[in-house]
């Protein structure tokens, strides 16, 4: 009898590892976007910026290569057909350059948040999570309204919205109590495999992208580093620009064709 308490007490204390390593995994989460967020608002201006050579380096090349299989062909270069060509084949570029324009100025118009909200909420978060959490009740995902209760319960978290995080512990309360749940059942048996899952996760959260960019951000050293590396990137792109250019405008030349570059 003494070994079975002894086993029961000890599948209690893993489990209760496991619940703070879910909570653990998902604030590291959010975290990530915290940092991706500061990322995105510190450096993308430069990134784009590379980005936008990038892809106009990317339109030059193409185009030399629309002019030498019309050259090695016998015909003559037709500006309004290359243009066009071009226009198709680059779309999906600019629809890319278009994506990163607008994550750059959402993140920095994105609102900071204080050290008061962030902690209001982990900790209303924690207690939701340890009570509601898919990982935890699998209830959760039988029960309509305690699964949009969790969607929004995690949406809430990663904004730090308490207000939201303070009516849905009422609402998630009360809706357990009329469901007659004080409690949910505790599965004991893969514990030890739950618990490695998580910890790979938490892992692999901490040594990628963009958790790793909370090194830079906390470094003025790093960020400098980084924003120097990036302006070297922009000359080479400008000076590689420049390169085929050159050879482009040769080739129209001699095609007899002038064609003015536009940005889409």
């Amino acid at each position: 009898m003494v070994n079975e308490y002894t086993n029961l007490d000890n599948d209690q204390a893993r489990y209760e590892e496991y619940e703070e390593l879910l909570v653990r995994r998902d604030q590291l989460f959010k975290e990530a976007g915290s940092y991706m967020t500061g990322y995105t608002a510190e450096f993308g201006d430069l990134i784009t910026a590379n980005f936008e050579l990038k892809i106009e380096c990317i339109k030059k090349k193409k185009a030399i290569s629309y002019c030498r299989r019309r050259i090695n062909r016998g015909l003559g270069i037709d500006g309004n057909s290359m243009q066009a060509e071009l226009d198709k084949e680059m779309n999906l570029y600019y629809v890319q350059l278009k994506g990163m324009i607008d994550d750059t100025e959402n993140a920095k118009n994105a609102e900071k948040v204080g050290e008061y909200r962030y902690s209001r909420a982990k900790k209303i978060y924690r207690r939701l999570a340890k009570r509601l959490h898919p990982d935890i009740n699998k209830k959760t995902n039988d029960n309509d309204i305690l699964k949009e209760y969790w969607n929004r319960i995690v949406v809430a978290y990663h904004k730090s919205d308490i207000e939201e995080l303070e009516d849905l512990e009422v609402l998630v309360r009360n809706t357990m109590e009329e469901l007659g749940d004080v409690g949910f059942e505790i599965d004991y048996s893969d514990i030890e495999k739950r618990i490695e899952r998580v910890e790979r996760q938490i892992n692999d959260i901490i040594n990628t992208e963009p958790y790793i960019y909370g090194e830079i951000l906390n470094s003025e050293e790093r960020k400098e580093e980084l924003k120097n590396n990036l302006q070297e990137e922009h000359d080479d792109y400008e000076q590689y620009l420049d390169t085929l250019s050159k050879s482009l405008d040769d080739m129209l030349r001699e095609g007899g064709v002038e064609v003015i570059w536009k940005m889409n």
